[in-house]
């Protein structure tokens, strides 16, 4: 049996696999704090679950889609943060990393501290009970009988609208949903596959784009902190260090740029290496 021949997932199935990669990545982060790669992937399960949610297009699924959306918001920060002090880990000297721990201490430590609440078990048992209650009232159905014509058109017409818009503004917020978009749209693909060879072409596609959308995503987010970071006295007294954050911050400028341009040639043209 050829790999599109192979029976599609189901939502539910779909949606008890990114459950799993929650668990084992809020273990991870939990059993080591200090790295934000765990979060990081988590935040992007919960995308992968939002997406789902929406191809089941009934109330309680947007209900849950929303209740995600809300712990994305309350990690968003903290996730960014996270993230940047691991670029700062990477790039930069020991010595320098101890004359900037106060500081990245000081900024980090309402957002991080609320990734830690919501990632603790009193309000993990809380999310789970909500959440695998959900997944137990979903009655086993075929993608095919769920998915319709209107919700792939209404899904491909939100990405073509964005994917003019970006190619033509350059609007920052407007790729921020070319993101969400693109994800939407690869979700119902997904299920089409089986049905149709040129829906597994796309999806391969759209794959793309959104692997390059997050990064760009993540080198966007950790430009104003480390900017914030510059301006701290512990950094802004120190002409070398104060050289070397900028220094970072450029090569995440570049690395966001480059991001983009990447995603404008698959939008563009698609087929090209």
């Amino acid at each position: 049996m050829s790999e599109v021949d192979q029976p599609v997932k189901s939502q539910l199935t779909l949606l008890r696999e990114q459950s799993d990669v929650l668990e084992q990545s809020r273990k991870a982060w939990l059993e080591d704090s200090l790295r934000g790669s765990p979060l990081w992937k988590l935040n992007y399960a919960v995308s992968d679950i939002g997406h789902l949610l929406a191809t089941l297009d009934e109330p309680e699924a947007i209900k849950q889609g929303k209740r995600w959306g809300k712990l994305q918001q309350k990690l968003s920060e903290g996730i960014a943060w996270l993230r940047t002090i691991d670029l700062l880990r990477d790039s930069l000297n020991e010595s320098d990393l101890n004359k900037i721990a106060s500081a990245v201490a000081r900024l980090s430590s309402k957002p991080v501290s609320k990734c830690h609440k919501l990632m603790a078990k009193p309000e993990w048992v809380r999310i789970r009970r909500w959440w695998f209650g959900y997944l137990e009232s979903i009655p086993p159905r075929d993608p095919a009988e769920v998915l319709t014509i209107a919700m792939t058109e209404r899904a491909e017409h939100r990405f073509l609208k964005l994917r003019n818009r970006v190619l033509k503004h350059d609007n920052d917020k407007d790729w921020l949903k070319l993101e969400d978009a693109t994800g939407e749209l690869k979700a119902i693909l997904l299920l089409h596959v089986a049905s149709n060879r040129g829906y597994q072409v796309r999806v391969g596609l759209l794959s793309d784009i959104e692997s390059h959308l997050r990064l760009w995503r993540q080198s966007h987010a950790r430009q104003p902190l480390l900017k914030l970071l510059s301006e701290t006295p512990e950094v802004d007294d120190r002409r070398r260090l104060a050289d070397s954050i900028a220094e970072i911050r450029l090569q995440e400028r570049l690395s966001a740029h480059r991001r983009k341009e990447r995603v404008r040639k698959l939008l563009i043209k698609p087929s090209d290496d």
